[in-house]
């Protein structure tokens, strides 16, 4: 049988105590949850067929591959901007208050330049000092993935409006914008990989030829990246 004096002590212990307890259970879930995601990140639990890769070997060096994205069919996240465009989508989708204020995130099914569904991209973008950065995560299943990263002086919007888009109303045409820079040579950068994209640079080119955008702000048209890489040895 424990003292009465230790009883004593037990039930007077600090609620600050309790608290930190308290903290650090949760901060134990926490990180076993994480660890579990993050396993299930790393480890190749299915072995994914390799796909066809439609590449074509330059004569200078590197290897060049295409990719599709068909907009709206292949958008399957759209977090959505302050100044409503790109819309939201799905139009449930429901964020934290304050979440993402200079962030946008977009997730699409990727094709091949034959149109095959080949992987899924995820495209972040945010605004920094007057300025765009976005980054690209490809990924296509057994083969790894690739990191792509560029500046844009001006974002899809403010390039669309300047050509007569305006807030609510529909528009139609054929606008095909270079996103990757506004001088005719400029590229973004592949940044590295993994699997059989890995230890790879090289530079790429985003285009997106848009014919047309709803009330609601969905865009209509095709997303096409290039991509040139090598190995660095």
């Amino acid at each position: 049988m424990m003292p009465q004096s230790f009883l004593l002590q037990a039930d007077a212990m600090p609620k600050v105590m309790r608290g930190v307890s308290r903290a650090f259970l949760i901060a134990g879930v926490l990180v076993g949850l994480g660890g579990g995601l993050a396993a299930a990140t790393l480890v190749n639990w299915v072995e994914h067929p390799r796909l066809r890769a439609h590449v074509t070997v330059q004569t200078n060096g590197g290897a060049q591959e295409s990719f599709l994205i068909r907009l709206p069919r292949d958008r399957i996240l759209d977090s959505g901007t302050l100044d409503g465009l790109p819309a939201r989508f799905p139009l449930d989708l429901q964020l934290p208050e304050g979440a993402l204020v200079r962030d946008h995130v977009e997730q699409f099914k990727l094709r091949d330049r034959e149109g095959e569904v080949i992987g899924v991209a995820s495209r972040h973008t945010q605004a920094l000092a007057g300025t765009t950065s976005a980054a690209w995560v490809l990924y296509l299943p057994g083969r790894g993935s690739l990191l792509l990263q560029h500046g844009e002086s001006r974002g899809l919007t403010e390039q669309l409006r300047a050509r007569g888009l305006r807030p609510g109303a529909p528009w139609n045409g054929e606008i095909t914008l270079r996103r990757t820079g506004a001088g005719a040579g400029a590229t973004g950068t592949v940044r590295g990989g993994s699997g059989a994209f890995s230890r790879h640079v090289g530079t790429y080119t985003e285009t997106w030829l848009v014919t047309g955008v709803d009330g609601e702000g969905h865009l209509r048209g095709t997303l096409q990246l290039d991509t040139l890489t090598v190995r660095d040895e």
